[in-house]
């Protein structure tokens, strides 16, 4: 490209960060776009600046070539509804100042929608100043996640989120979302405007299947589950537990689960593990994305779980591609649009997230499943992925939005 074309990706996270959202950045600039992002300085998952970073107002540094704006975030919004509401408000209004100054300079503005719709409404301001197009990658919904996380549904606190969702949603030219379950709750914000359904890719490296001497090296049992990621209370990890311990309590096998992440809900998890004397659950705390995926290979099933609740249910969470990606059977401890998945796709096995029993029971039959039918899994997660989850063409289907 002679004249590069001016990018303004605007999302609540960003590198050192690991989300999608840097890859396509990254990608972006190898194809010859010009890339800045306007983010919030770094503190996910445990809501605490990282090392080498100060909680300014603004800060600004150069990465891989795109120029990255960092806002200040309230320390405590991951402990209290009341604070998290003031830390999304915060956010946005310094994301605002700094639009006011440096929108107009963009062709197009990126919205990465992990979290909070309020730093959305950045780019809706850049929109009337300016008259800029906007793209929104939507990856978790609002009002419904809102409510899902504990906000009261008042008549108040509905008319107020349904009001500000109608303004974000009828205000954006593109609409994306990384599930098919969202459609539906989108449409009713967005004025008959066609919504698109763009999933996530894995982040992680596809894992070797040959040569696997070394299986089981990194890991404590004999046989081991793994989950990873965001340990939070959404991720309904306490009855993936109460059932694990329900299934171990009965064997003398030596079968392990093995918790990777960090998040609002670990010290909870550890001390009831801790209370409860539940044996053969391991913590391991936070791996990085090229880390992991040699844990990956190691294990021999891996668990994805969320809360039994309509918004969730919709939710195809990232971590899904990423199980995907490395060919090995899923355990889902969750209703909806991935329990589909696992299901029709024959990836795995699927039980009732709200109950101890079910889970339990599928415990003890995934420990006895033959091995023959793991190989069927990999082959059956391969073709999913080139098919449905092939990261070039996802990628080239996000960037037709923002040359159009």
């Amino acid at each position: 490209m002679t004249d590069k074309k001016k990018i303004l990706i605007i999302s609540e996270v960003f590198f050192p960060e690991e989300f999608l959202i840097n890859d396509l950045a990254f990608e972006w600039i190898k194809s010859g776009f010009d890339i800045s992002v306007l983010s919030r300085n770094p503190s996910y998952p445990n809501g605490k600046i990282y090392p080498g970073y100060k909680n300014r107002f603004f800060t600004k540094e150069k990465i891989n070539e795109i120029d990255v704006t960092r806002v200040q975030f309230i320390p405590g919004y991951k402990r209290n509804n009341a604070i998290r509401i003031i830390n999304y408000l915060w956010n946005m209004f310094l994301g605002m100042i700094w639009a006011i100054k440096h929108g107009g300079r963009f062709d197009h503005v990126y919205v990465y929608q992990t979290g909070p719709l309020t730093f959305s409404a950045i780019a809706v301001l850049i929109k009337k100043l300016f008259n800029k197009k906007i793209t929104i990658w939507t990856q978790d919904v609002w009002p419904d996640t809102v409510y899902a996380y504990g906000l009261g549904r008042t008549k108040i606190s509905k008319f107020l989120l349904e009001k500000f969702v109608k303004i974000i949603y009828s205000n954006v030219d593109n609409i994306t979302v990384s599930s098919p379950g969202f459609i539906p709750i989108i449409e009713k914000y967005s004025k008959g405007k066609e919504i698109t359904f763009i999933p996530q890719w894995s982040l992680t490296k596809r894992v070797n299947h040959r040569n696997l001497e070394s299986h089981h090296s990194m890991l404590p049992g004999k046989f081991n589950f793994i989950f990873a990621g965001n340990i939070g209370k959404v991720q309904n990890l306490e009855n993936v537990i109460l059932g694990f311990n329900r299934f171990i309590s009965q064997t003398d096998e030596s079968i392990w689960l093995n918790i990777f992440g960090e998040g609002s809900h670990f010290d909870y998890l550890q001390n009831l593990v801790k209370e409860k004397s539940i044996r053969n659950i391991k913590f391991w705390g936070r791996v990085n994305s090229v880390k992991i995926s040699d844990y990956f290979r190691n294990a021999d099933v891996l668990i994805i779980s969320l809360d039994n609740k309509p918004i969730f249910n919709a939710t195809v969470p990232a971590k899904f591609q990423a199980y995907i990606n490395a060919g090995k059977p899923i355990f889902g401890v969750i209703a909806g649009e991935v329990a589909k998945l696992i299901n029709h796709h024959e990836l795995g096995w699927t039980a009732t997230p709200d109950d101890i029993s079910d889970i339990a029971d599928k415990f003890r039959l995934i420990s006895l499943s033959q091995q023959d039918s793991f190989e069927k899994i990999r082959i059956n997660s391969e073709l999913l992925t080139q098919n449905q989850f092939n990261r070039e063409k996802l990628i080239n289907e996000i960037s037709k939005f923002i040359v159009d």
